[in-house]
């Protein structure tokens, strides 16, 4: 591409820059230098007394007038054609200013917004009501008036971490009694304990968390369910803290398999424990599945199922109230920024009648600089021509005056074009009658955008209170 401009700007004649032209008749005279080349011709007895074409300085000398006629009419009508794009761009802000304009656009906006987002609100909505359906439905079905028990997020945390707390700190407890029959001490000790309490709380954590609450069911079934599950706890419980205590005493025997000897011990004496400390164990072990039981339980509400269809009606009716407020802080934006526009718009129209006389005024004296810059350059070529011929005249020595001196050699026409201002002026007409209507219904204007936003809100809160 750069290969190819350059070899446009070689062949092709570029057009000759106004800056480089001159209309300054010294400056011509000059630049050509008629002076010297009329007595140069003078001194040889030319042009001869015969000749009817015009030396090749005049020549020259008319080139250099017309490419600035042409220039000059390039620049008006490049001029021009600017003047009539702010026209074009004072026209387009004319109509977004007016009344009904303004109240068409935010209509079409705000409908457009319902129609996008409208749908997505009727589902959620739609969505939300099946799941408040469901609530009530089981909520009669099973007796429940109360509203549910259950922990927020950070609660939820909190238990969580209990129940990493019980496990720790009953593996920490009963790692002291456990090392005292193990070779690898407290280590060891630890170990074993924090196993046997990890068995202990999180068994009794699951059973308080998802068995236990079915006690509490208003089905047979589900009450069924929840006392089978509270004896099984139970049994969990005190077979977990009698293990732990049996185990510990083999660990104390020194028995080779101490759990395999446990076993076989809580089969035959199942409540035999020969040491006191081994009691302590079961107290204690007994009293972490408690605590476990009892966190689980409060990991939800207490009846089954209940906490969880609560907490879905209140992501559903969550999801759409977050979607709700944001189709409406978009109305509400809509509405600001029309209401700004209508507040501006008077001053605006203000603005544009202003620019747009000046712009008139501009175009006019565009149109005078023309005409002057084309008559100049007549004005110029007889004087420049005359300067030319006059010293040739009074250079030559044979006292013969050329036939074709008589005559000037004529300028190539230029088309002048016709101001036309019907279009500025049938705006500034527009303008002037719109910016009285403005200044008289600028409050009626308000009033129905406000009342357009209004309808949107009612329509948003059809959906969010049906």
């Amino acid at each position: 591409m750069r290969v190819m401009a350059w070899f446009k700007r070689f062949f092709i004649k570029q057009p000759v820059r106004s800056e480089n032209l001159s209309l300054e008749i010294d400056s011509i005279v000059e630049k050509f230098q008629l002076v010297k080349e009329a007595k140069r011709l003078a001194a040889l007895g030319l042009p001869s007394f015969h000749e009817k074409k015009p030396t090749q300085k005049e020549s020259e000398v008319l080139e250099h007038l017309n490419l600035m006629r042409e220039e000059a009419q390039r620049d008006y009508i490049r001029q021009t054609e600017d003047i009539h794009t702010k026209v074009v761009g004072m026209e387009l802000t004319y109509k977004a200013l007016q009344s009904d304009v303004l109240n068409a656009e935010f209509e079409r906006q705000t409908r457009k917004l319902m129609d996008e987002q409208g749908d997505w609100l009727k589902k959620l909505a739609y969505n939300a009501m099946v799941r408040f359906k469901e609530l009530e439905v089981f909520k009669k079905k099973n007796g429940l008036e109360r509203e549910a028990n259950y922990p927020s997020t950070s609660g939820l945390m909190l238990r969580y971490s209990v129940l990493v707390f019980l496990v720790g700190i009953e593996g920490v407890l009963n790692a002291n009694f456990f090392a005292e029959g193990l070779s690898s001490g407290l280590i060891g000790g630890f170990v074993y304990a924090a196993l046997l309490a990890g068995i202990n709380v999180l068994g009794c954590f699951f059973l308080g968390r998802f068995a236990v609450p079915w006690v509490v069911s208003k089905p047979v079934a589900g009450k069924l369910l929840g006392a089978i599950s509270v004896v099984f706890a139970a049994c969990f419980m005190l077979l977990v803290a009698m293990s732990i205590g049996h185990i510990r005493e083999q660990l104390m025997a020194g028995a080779a398999n101490p759990t395999q000897q446990a076993w076989t011990v809580m089969q035959s004496q199942f409540f035999v424990l020969n040491d006191l400390v081994s009691w302590f164990l079961v107290a204690i072990s007994l009293g972490f599945a408690i605590a476990a039981i009892f966190d689980g339980l409060t990991m939800d509400d207490i009846y089954p199922g209940y906490g969880a269809m609560v907490r879905r009606c209140h992501q559903t009716r969550d999801e759409f109230d977050a979607e709700f407020e944001e189709v409406k802080e978009e109305l509400e934006e809509l509405k600001q920024e029309k209401l700004d526009l209508i507040n501006q718009g008077f001053k605006t129209l203000h603005e544009v009648s202003a620019d747009l006389k000046k712009l008139l005024l501009e175009k006019e004296a565009l149109m005078r600089e023309f005409t002057d810059k084309v008559s100049q350059t007549e004005v110029v070529l007889y004087a420049v021509i005359r300067k030319f011929r006059i010293e040739n005249e009074i250079a030559r020595e044979d006292g013969l005056r050329p036939s074709y001196f008589d005559s000037l050699p004529a300028l190539n026409p230029v088309s002048m074009p016709r101001l036309d201002n019907d279009k500025e002026n049938a705006l500034l007409a527009a303008l002037a009658q719109d910016i009285k209507t403005y200044e008289s219904n600028v409050n009626t204007q308000r009033e129905k955008v406000y009342a357009l936003y209004e309808h949107s809100i009612s329509r948003l809160n059809h959906l969010k209170y049906h």
